[in-house]
């Protein structure tokens, strides 16, 4: 895999993981979400889930960005992004989609720890 087909992938694999942050930020606004409202949150809003769903919507939606060009700074600010998503999922597992979200990051990580830098 070359280093922009590499970096192709990880900015969709970012993307994904900025819809979902987008999703369960709406999720926990108490808005009923049809596939979330049934496996996440229940009951009214939980503002702090909000802010950092937000925040992780906002991180990785300027990463895939960044990797979708191929910044030079996008490969070791998106390894420190996926480090502290595995730990926040970690933290505060709440089952699947936790789950959901731990696996992406392990796959973004995977890829840009082994994808080839622009320079190679």
């Amino acid at each position: 895999m070359n280093a922009l087909t590499s970096s192709r992938t990880a900015a969709v694999i970012a993307g994904i993981a900025a819809f979902g942050n987008l999703l369960l930020g709406i999720a926990h606004t108490g808005v009923t979400v049809p596939l979330l409202s049934r496996i996440g949150p229940q009951g009214g809003a939980v503002p702090p889930a909000v802010v950092a769903f937000s925040v992780g919507t906002l991180v990785f939606g300027v990463l895939a960005w960044g990797l979708w060009r191929g910044a030079a700074w996008a490969r070791w600010v998106g390894l420190a992004v996926c480090a502290l998503a595995i730990l926040s999922g970690i933290g505060q597992f709440r089952g699947v989609v936790s789950a959901a979200g731990i696996v992406l990051a392990v796959a973004l990580g995977a890829l840009l720890l082994r994808s080839p830098t622009p320079a190679e």
